[in-house]
């Protein structure tokens, strides 16, 4: 019989507890909210931080030179034997060839953005927004209501009439709502008298 009681009295705790939740209307009860990307500012792409935008880099071969030094002649375009000049066979007599690696034009496509100048956003993956833990509800979807102020009017046939405001918290019951509105109409109805000089105990 008490563990019956017990138990009666958990359920209608809980109930109670329940019946003061509502869900949060900011998250829909996710507990979740999103929230613009402040990484990518809400594009879904970031500007490449390698190229800066601009798509190509410096190429790593000839550090923006175009040419290279030849390793063969070490950039002279040949060599002296006795009083001959022989030009070099591997640039041709040049010395400083054009860059193989670059063809040149001393830069080659960025390789982190592939040339595009931007790559996905690595923090919402492209989605512009993320999720957050919902700050109304703190991330469990739900709220609890607030108390709120209901305003009651009465008139007794002694004549004394007047408007209360009483706190009805979410969890009262019925009975316990009626008893707060009674306790103020009869304290508004108790200061009413005494302006009048009627003694009150």
């Amino acid at each position: 019989m008490k563990r019956y009681l017990i138990i009666c009295i958990a359920v209608a705790i809980a109930s109670l507890y329940a019946k003061a939740q509502t869900q949060c209307n900011n998250c829909q009860g996710s507990g979740l909210e999103e929230r613009t990307c402040a990484f990518c500012k809400g594009e879904g792409t970031r500007e490449c931080d390698f190229c800066l935008g601009k798509k190509e880099v410096r190429c790593n071969m000839c550090q923006g030179a175009k040419v290279i030094v030849c390793s063969h002649c070490r950039g002279k375009g040949g060599t002296q034997v006795k009083d001959q000049w022989r030009e070099c066979q591997w640039c041709d007599g040049k010395g400083t060839p054009e860059c193989e690696t670059c063809k040149g034009t001393g830069t080659k496509v960025c390789w982190k953005c592939e040339g595009e100048g931007k790559y996905v956003c690595n923090q919402c993956n492209g989605e512009k927004v993320n999720k957050w833990q919902c700050h109304v509800c703190g991330g469990t979807g739900q709220i609890k209501e607030q108390s709120s102020t209901v305003k009651s009017s009465f008139k007794d046939n002694s004549g004394y009439s007047g408007t209360v405001q009483v706190k009805i918290d979410p969890n009262d019951s019925e009975e316990e709502k009626m008893r707060k509105l009674t306790k103020a109409r009869l304290a508004h109805r108790k200061k009413q008298m005494e302006a009048r000089g009627i003694t009150v105990k």
